[in-house]
């Protein structure tokens, strides 16, 4: 299992080839309410046959898990129909043009914008949640134009692993700053090890999901304050590039990127660190057990730049259809999913941890080390701008940096990237 794999089941990857639908238009466009769409939501129960689309172990456990809802709601019933993630897009747009939609769809976060823009989505209507409640940065990732189309169901975020049995017998401490990232890949390789971190490469590794923190790192913004152009800080720009292309130019990590070994490679130590989600817990103690990654395997906050130690923030939202026929259902069933005791519910059935902040200073999470750890990072997080051209930007970003980490120059990449920025526009 590669360390990208998990971002599959939480829509990371890019929808290449979406963002020419035919009359997309702008956001407020593509909320035009159906027949069943709602505007307010009572504290009544819900009622009728709720459908919902979902996606990956999460669509796999949701029907079982619902069953709690429907027993404090007995005149409801959930019905889940579990899709692949490769034909998400395919089967929503369809369903839209079709008129053929579900009340309720889990949307992958970057698949957000494409759906927007497709239209079909309705605005999540005042009071559902209290989005004072939700990780920022994730009730921020649903916003369009001013308007939430969704409403965050879980969360991931990206940490340091590192073998701390090598690092102890090396002397090297977890690294906070950029700074100390590099000296210690180089004091791994001093003491032995081939490389001293692994990084992603390219599109198929998602590459940008640890670029664009070293960017946001640097202090840049990828968007105007109003949201509706790109707008590169080009210092910023050129200093994430020149750091990321630095761990490959400096032989520090393999031009490969995590390639088929990676897991063997930090395993043997042969590559004793990277950058990754939570899920790489259970991969490891997979390929090894749960006592050796326990007694040789630490997570940290990822190192900070000169403005934060911002980290890649993905997960999961809920959306409803605005032609839903049971809306109201629908919205109460998103918005049970969304409390604070559901939440911790669900962390404990499938581990996504939680969109609700508050969940996250429970005794489950400030005791475990680990959990400690990710609800940390959650603090300090980036998300992808919810534009529709933003997976086509993103593609074409990890090509440049790929040619940065082969020693192409920092500054063109840069400037090449700010003008495919403006001519692709934001995709509104």
């Amino acid at each position: 299992m590669g360390m990208g794999r998990k971002a599959l089941a939480v829509g990371a990857i890019g929808v290449i080839g979406l963002l020419t639908l035919a009359g997309c238009g702008r956001a407020d466009d593509a909320a035009t309410s159906g027949s069943g769409a709602a505007t307010t939501i009572d504290d009544g129960p819900a009622t009728g046959e709720i459908t919902i689309w979902a996606m990956g172990e999460e669509g796999e456990h949701l029907s079982d898990f619902s069953a709690a809802f429907t027993k404090d709601n007995p005149d409801a019933k959930v019905s889940v129909t579990t899709i692949p993630w490769a034909d998400v897009m395919t089967k929503y747009q369809t369903a839209v043009a079709a008129g053929t939609v579900p009340d309720a769809i889990m949307i992958g976060s970057s698949f957000l914008p494409s759906m927007v823009a497709a239209g079909g989505l309705a605005a999540v209507p005042d009071g559902v949640v209290d989005e004072s409640t939700m990780n920022p940065t994730a009730a921020e990732s649903v916003v369009v134009d001013g308007v939430s189309y969704a409403v965050p169901w879980y969360v991931e975020t990206r940490v340091l692993y590192y073998r701390s049995d090598l690092a102890k017998a090396a002397g090297l401490a977890a690294p906070t700053t950029w700074d100390d990232l590099t000296a210690f890949a180089k004091g791994f390789q001093s003491a032995g090890a081939t490389y001293g971190i692994q990084l992603p490469m390219g599109d198929a590794e998602d590459s940008t999901q640890v670029i664009m923190p070293f960017y946001a790192q640097a202090g840049g913004a990828v968007l105007n304050a109003a949201g509706d152009a790109y707008a590169w800080d080009h210092d910023a720009l050129v200093d994430a590039l020149e750091y990321y292309g630095s761990f490959f130019t400096g032989g520090l990590a393999p031009t490969s990127g995590y390639g088929d070994s990676q897991t063997a490679a930090f395993v043997d130590g042969s590559n004793p660190a990277f950058i990754s989600g939570p899920w790489m817990v259970s991969v490891l103690a997979d390929m090894k057990d749960a006592d050796w990654v326990a007694q040789n395997v630490a997570t940290v906050p990822v190192p900070a730049g000169s403005a934060n130690n911002d980290s890649y923030l993905g997960g999961g939202h809920l959306g409803v259809f605005s032609d839903a026929k049971n809306a109201d259902g629908a919205w109460k069933f998103v918005r049970w999913l969304s409390e604070a005791k559901t939440q911790q519910a669900w962390f404990d059935e499938t581990s996504d941890l939680p969109a609700v902040s508050s969940v996250l200073s429970g005794s489950a999470f400030a005791d475990d080390p680990r959990l400690s750890v990710l609800s940390d990072q959650l603090q300090n997080t980036w998300a992808p701008p919810s534009v529709p051209s933003w997976d086509q930007l993103s593609a074409f970003i990890e090509t440049e940096a790929e040619k940065v980490a082969n020693g192409a120059s920092a500054e063109d990449a840069a400037s090449a990237i700010e003008a495919k920025a403006a001519s692709l526009g934001t995709g509104w």
